[in-house]
């Protein structure tokens, strides 16, 4: 399981318990928030973290969201068991956005995680679905 807070505390040397101390939020609120995915913490964790590293809330959002990676990727690799062969056509989907310039950073798993259970099936049609959004990305752009 990834833990987004401490994977951007640890090169800085810092704790979340130290954060807590340094900003005066909660460690419960830390813990919490670092099993969330990143675009579900709160400003007020935004700020805490900021205050105890002497960046900007802003800054420290880019530098989790850099360490996140690429959603799609991450989604892929949580389901190892869905066709591959599908996994393959979206990365090859992928490999052509990248060459055409177009972002893919609005491509979020947050309904999938929060309308169901988390099994093969269901990972497998959120996949077809991305697939069709990036297939329609591309016949749009060109």
């Amino acid at each position: 399981m990834t833990t987004p807070i401490d994977d951007f505390l640890k090169p800085l040397g810092l704790t979340r318990y130290q954060v807590a101390k340094i900003s005066g939020a909660t460690a419960s609120t830390l813990n919490d928030a670092n099993k969330r995915p990143i675009n579900r913490m709160t400003v007020k964790t935004l700020q805490a973290l900021a205050m105890a590293t002497g960046k900007t809330p802003g800054v420290v959002l880019d530098e989790l969201l850099k360490l996140q990676g690429n959603p799609i990727i991450n989604f892929i690799q949580a389901h190892p068991f869905v066709d591959k062969q599908l996994t393959s056509e979206i990365e090859d989907l992928m490999i052509t956005l990248h060459e055409q310039g177009l972002n893919l950073g609005n491509i979020t798993f947050n309904r999938y995680y929060s309308e169901g259970p988390d099994t093969n099936e269901r990972a497998e049609k959120a996949l077809q679905n991305i697939k069709t959004q990036l297939t329609d990305m591309i016949e749009d752009y060109v």
